[in-house]
Formats: C-alpha cells, structure tokens, sequence
C-alpha cells in the first residue's frame, strides 16, 4: 500500500509534505519547550540535559523517516537512475571517504600539531571536533558523490 502510494506523482508530493509537516512539527516541539522553560523561569531548555534529549528523539524520529522515505524512493525510480545513484555512492563515496582518511592521516603528522580545526560553533571541546570531523566527511562524501553521479550520467548522453 504505501509503496504504490510514493510511486506516483502526487503520492511523492503527499510524502514530501507529510515529512515536512514532521520537521516542522518537530521544530515547534522544541521551540515550544524552550519558550515554556524561559516563562516559567527554569533554566533554558537549551543549556540543560533534557535538550540533548530532546534534540536526539526528533533525531532518530528524523533519520527513521528519511531512511524510510529514501527506500521507498528508491523502489519507485526506474533501473538506470537506480544504478546511477549506486554508483554514484559507491566510486564517489569511496573517492570523498578517500579525502578524508588522507585528512585524518595529515592531523596526526607531528607537523600538524599547530593547526588550527574550525568547529561548527566555536566551541574547543572534544565532542565539537568529532561534529566538526563528521561533518567535514559528510561534505567531502556528497561532493564525491555529486561528481561521480555527473559523471556517470554525462557519459551515458
């Protein structure tokens, strides 16, 4: 059943807007909080634990949809953009993840003791420079990524 609903066009439209009805939803639950915590005086929902909390349910709630919406996706696309993406994930994916083992090697030079790794809020704590470290592999996967699916699709036109 709803797999034949996201394989037509106006069931991806509904699945689009239903997740984004879910971010939205999940953004208001947060901001409500902060406001409730800030009018009744408490500390801010945003400097104590329960934010982490909260913050990581509307996560895993998140990835749990995009990872369903994505497997649905992919069933209702046709063979050639199927392999393409594969591909795609595969050669740009491993070339990007390639970038960033060469990065991880050259931080541990004794050489690179003096630089300087840019965190995503300032912050100079361990668990920024793991966020600052995922992030920087994620950009540099979706850029191999992205070269690798134009590639693929300019030399089969």
């Amino acid at each position: 059943m709803i797999s034949r609903l996201f394989s037509t066009p106006k069931g991806r439209v509904i699945s689009v807007i239903v997740f984004l009805i879910i971010t939205m939803v999940s953004g208001g639950v947060v901001g409500f909080l902060q406001g409730y915590a800030e009018a009744s005086g408490q500390t801010s929902v945003v400097e104590g634990r329960s934010f982490v909390w909260i913050i990581g349910a509307i996560a895993v709630v998140l990835a749990a949809a995009s990872f369903a919406y994505g497997a649905y996706w992919m069933k209702s696309i046709d063979e050639a953009a199927q392999e393409a993406h594969k591909w795609s994930w595969y050669w740009g994916g491993s070339a990007g993840l390639g970038v960033g083992v060469v990065a991880l090697l050259l931080s541990m030079a004794p050489a690179s003791e003096n630089w300087s790794v840019p965190t995503l809020d300032g912050r100079t704590d361990p668990v920024a420079y793991a966020a600052s470290g995922a992030f920087g592999l994620m950009v540099v996967l979706l850029i191999g990524y992205g070269i690798a699916w134009a590639w693929w699709w300019f030399s089969r036109r």
